[in-house]
């Protein structure tokens, strides 16, 4: 063999063996192509499964209409709430008036709350709600700080749902009241904050009044909540808890007593806001509710 028949022989090797790699590299990169497409697709389903899911447990959430309803859903194990709640209900995923899973911060636990999403622009939760004497509001301390009644009915949310709320961010305060003729006023505070069980719940912050109702709140500013079996109130002869068949932020059994006597009757233990006919008439309708502010992160 010449030296030309040599170097034509390993050349011939050279290209036959480039194109054997050729070719094992294009199958690696077929496999690889396979199996990325494949991890594709199972991603969208698992997406699209988790996604099915998710606004399955949202429908389900609106049947809810307490926390023990929410309780129920819990002990599931394939049920992760926090995928679908939020920290307040101005980045809840409607404009729909109704429930969803609220979780205030990282380290709280998602609960059942009501958010209103068309009043004064929408975005907020409500605190408390009363509009037919269905339940009865002369609790004790636990079930305020706890929170009792039905989303379906009257309820009140908790103080220390309202505690953790307004110390995570600044908060502003809606209070909107009917009478018995049905005529319809209220009250908006531009910040509003609740400290710590230990503090006994005072209304640590009270903004700017704005409304139709007068500003009966002012006077509680400062004060600590009463219940029928804790005075914290200001009087120095009286449980105004009791006094007033109640419990609220009492200043010397002050001027507003919302979560009072349901009647239709000019009375001091009657639901009432007293500067809205500067009298204790009974209201037929209550709302509070809370939003965060302007100034606050959402």
């Amino acid at each position: 063999m010449t030296k030309l028949e040599y170097l034509e022989y390993k050349l011939v090797a050279m290209e036959s063996a480039m194109k054997e790699t050729d070719q094992k590299l294009s199958g690696a990169i077929n496999q690889l192509s396979q199996k990325i497409e494949h991890n594709q697709i199972q991603s969208y389903k698992s997406e699209r499964t988790a996604n099915a899911n998710n606004e399955q447990l949202k429908k389900d959430i609106q049947k809810l209409a307490s926390k023990e309803d929410l309780a129920l859903i819990k002990v599931n194990p394939d049920v992760y709430l926090r995928s679908i709640s939020s920290p307040s209900c101005v980045l809840v995923s409607s404009n729909k008036s109704g429930k969803y899973l609220i979780q205030p911060t990282e380290y709280d636990e998602p609960f059942l709350g009501y958010c209103e999403q068309t009043t004064f622009g929408g975005g907020w939760l409500v605190i408390q709600y009363r509009y037919d004497g269905s339940i009865d509001f002369y609790r004790n301390w636990t079930e305020y700080r706890n929170g009792f009644g039905s989303i379906e009915g009257e309820f009140w949310l908790g103080l220390e749902h309202l505690h953790r709320f307004t110390s995570a961010r600044s908060h502003e305060l809606l209070v909107e009241l009917k009478d018995f003729s049905g005529n319809y006023v209220y009250a908006q505070y531009d910040e509003f904050g609740i400290g710590s069980e230990e503090l006994q719940y005072p209304i640590t912050k009270l903004g700017t009044y704005t409304g139709t109702a007068g500003d009966s709140l002012r006077d509680n500013q400062d004060e600590m909540f009463s219940t029928m079996d804790r005075d914290n109130d200001g009087s120095p002869s009286e449980s105004c808890a009791a006094e007033r068949e109640g419990a609220w932020w009492y200043l010397q059994c002050t001027f507003s007593n919302l979560n009072g006597v349901y009647t239709n009757s000019e009375d001091p233990k009657s639901m009432n806001w007293y500067h809205y006919k500067t009298a204790n008439i009974g209201l037929a309708y209550s709302r509070m509710l809370i939003r965060p502010n302007i100034r606050g992160a959402l």
